[in-house]
């Protein structure tokens, strides 16, 4: 790949991830699940210990749920991208995203203020990137209880 190739393809992936923020926080769950490849992995084990999700459309189920009754912000800082061939990339994302519950919710907390980082890979597949894995490595998690 050319160097203008490859920078092509970095601001194409950081275009997904953008897509990616904006699908999750404004709850459209079809454009969030098209950013996966359809075999997709989405480790959150740093969340629920042992869940790693696979394929698109159990990971669109897994965030949707919990998300529903929630105002979230989703925020990727800094990206390190390296594209490793034509069709593979990997990336890391520093994150921080602000999730809050309405009172009358059933989730059990009601704030939840979480930063980390993003561990990705990607994959272009008909000449479109998509998320190929996904680990969130939290750093800290501050979490508000209901009252």
């Amino acid at each position: 790949m050319t160097d203008i190739e490859k920078l092509l393809a970095m601001e194409e992936i950081r275009q997904l991830k953008a897509r990616y923020f904006r699908c999750i926080d404004t709850k459209n769950w079809d454009g969030f699940k098209s950013v996966f490849a359809p075999d997709a992995r989405f480790d959150i084990s740093d969340d629920v210990p042992g869940c790693i999700l696979v394929g698109r459309e159990k990971i669109g189920q897994a965030v949707s749920v919990p998300l529903a009754e929630c105002v979230s912000v989703h925020h990727g800082h800094c990206p390190e991208i390296e594209v490793t061939s034509e069709t593979t990339a990997s990336g890391i994302w520093a994150m921080e995203d602000m999730l809050r519950w309405a009172a009358e919710s059933t989730y059990p907390n009601r704030t939840l203020h979480g930063y980390g980082h993003y561990v990705e890979t990607y994959e272009k597949i008909d000449r479109q990137w998509h998320i190929k894995s996904m680990k969130l490595e939290r750093l800290r998690v501050d979490v508000g209880e209901p009252a």
